[in-house]
């Protein structure tokens, strides 16, 4: 029996660690730094203190030893451009799946990425990169001119929580958004991430998440979702105008589902046209998850895929709706990628679908009026909210967690556990999941565990999209 570590203190992780858990040939679960919902499924927290990150990588390899960790999984972006894979390989014999520091650029620039991608001739937009945020603004007001029935995406370069690209229908926009992106409050908070800007034409499609994963050598499919990135189905403009420049904002993403239906022959041409060349035209032997976020269009009768960004690591809240439906053991998955013996290895799915909806820490009101400065998620938000069950009398949501309580599954996003009781420590809070044959019942049991008498939780300030899976 294996014990495996997974790297990670949001969503995705307790959905990653809640699939190994599942494994008839995994002992132990740990998760670090973890939250509150982790040992809902027999999961363990291995908490961390808060150093810098490469302090926190030492103190993580360590633990790794000291546990007799048979696989480790780092979930989010930052542990993998910060090269925990790397020290990994270098200090432990402990297999590990990821991509190296090197690799990540994948992710961690979206302009590298785009020239790497225009360079091997995978299908994207019409782009151009800015050092200098005027000659970004000059290139906008000239493609405007050129094209006055499109518009464009201005994307931050580097990591931004998925803040960072702003799907803008007018010059105006568009230029509010290079502000936002070059502006040093911008560049603080996300450590220079808009200091290079990506200008990216603006498709209109269908927006989807494909997963693919490889071992260096073999490469397959890995699931499909579709994502609901936007903050509001329906904003109140003159709220976004006042904290979001009158931009719908982006998201780390308020819910997913899947499976997104693609078809085998598209699947197919994806693979050989996008997942295939990405992989074999690096320098750097991927191992692990490719997330492709594409925009698939109608195109003389045929379907056309164009790679919008591509994610390094499993997807938040994708993974979340896609791996409850993972028939296949995960870890036999993830060992052939260790071992290079992909190929050999079967993924199958469950053909039911899975609706994720995350509930978020929302715009806080106080006697009747919004708290000035505070838009909520994603802009501030109020933290360290307790959390109550709805169908216990309102009772304070404890160390048994929530799952007992609902008819699907809860993911912990942003969740801590102080004097024993649950509160929200972020602005995603939660993840409910549940299962279906058909995507309009999956999704109202979703919301029923949300919102419903017999079951449902709530927080101060709590509040969601109801649109996802529609």
């Amino acid at each position: 029996m294996k014990n495996v570590m997974i790297i990670d203190g949001g969503g995705r992780g307790n959905a990653i660690a809640h699939a190994f858990s599942k494994s008839e040939k995994v002992n132990q679960v740990y998760v670090t730094p973890g939250n509150a919902g982790v040992h809902e499924y027999g999961g363990e927290n291995v908490p961390l203190q808060k150093e810098t990150r490469k302090e926190r990588i030492q103190k993580i390899i360590k633990k790794a030893k000291e546990l007799n960790i048979d696989l480790a999984v780092p979930g989010p972006e930052g542990w993998i451009s910060a090269g925990i894979v790397d020290e990994f390989r270098k200090e432990t014999d402990i297999p590990i799946v990821g991509p190296t520091q090197d690799a990540a650029f994948l992710e961690t620039s979206k302009c590298d990425t785009k020239e790497y991608l225009d360079s091997i001739g995978v299908p994207i937009p019409q782009y151009e990169n800015f050092d200098d945020p005027d000659e970004a603004r000059d290139w906008a007001e000239q493609f405007y001119k050129d094209n006055p029935n499109k518009n464009l995406v201005p994307k931050a370069d580097g990591i931004a929580a998925g803040k960072g690209a702003f799907v803008c229908g007018s010059l105006e926009e568009s230029l509010a958004a290079i502000d936002k992106i070059s502006s040093e409050e911008f560049n603080e908070k996300y450590d220079g991430a808009g200091r290079r800007i990506e200008m990216e034409e603006r498709l209109d499609g269908v927006e989807t998440s494909f997963f693919a994963i490889t071992d260096g050598e073999s490469i397959k499919p890995f699931g499909t979702a579709k994502d609901y990135k936007r903050r509001y189905s329906d904003p109140d403009h003159s709220f976004i105008d006042k904290y979001f420049n009158d931009i719908n904002p982006n998201t780390g993403g308020m819910g997913a589902y899947s499976p997104e239906e693609v078809g085998e022959e598209l699947t197919e041409k994806i693979m050989e046209q996008i997942a295939r060349p990405t992989v074999n035209n690096l320098d750097e032997n991927y191992q692990g998850i490719l997330h492709f976020v594409l925009m698939v269009m109608e195109e003389d009768g045929e379907k056309q895929s164009y790679v919008l960004e591509i994610n390094v690591r499993d997807g938040d809240p994708e993974a979340q709706a896609r791996l409850p439906r993972l028939e296949s053991d995960i870890y036999d998955i993830y060992s052939s990628v260790v071992d290079k013996e992909l190929e050999k290895t079967s993924i199958d799915w469950e053909t039911e679908y899975c609706v994720g909806v995350c509930v978020i820490s929302g715009r806080p009101w106080e006697d009747g009026k919004p708290v000035e400065g505070y838009a909520g998620y994603p802009g501030e938000y109020y933290s360290k909210q307790p959390i109550f069950l709805r169908g216990k009398k309102n009772q304070r949501v404890g160390d048994e967690g929530i799952g007992d309580y609902i008819d699907g599954i809860v993911y912990h996003n942003g969740t801590d556990l102080h004097q024993g009781y649950v509160r929200s420590r972020g602005g995603r809070v939660l993840t409910f999941v549940n299962k279906g044959d058909n995507l309009e019942e999956t999704r109202e049991k979703a919301y029923s565990d949300i919102k419903g008498e017999t079951g449902g939780v709530y927080f101060s300030y709590m509040d969601f999209r109801e649109d996802v899976g529609e």
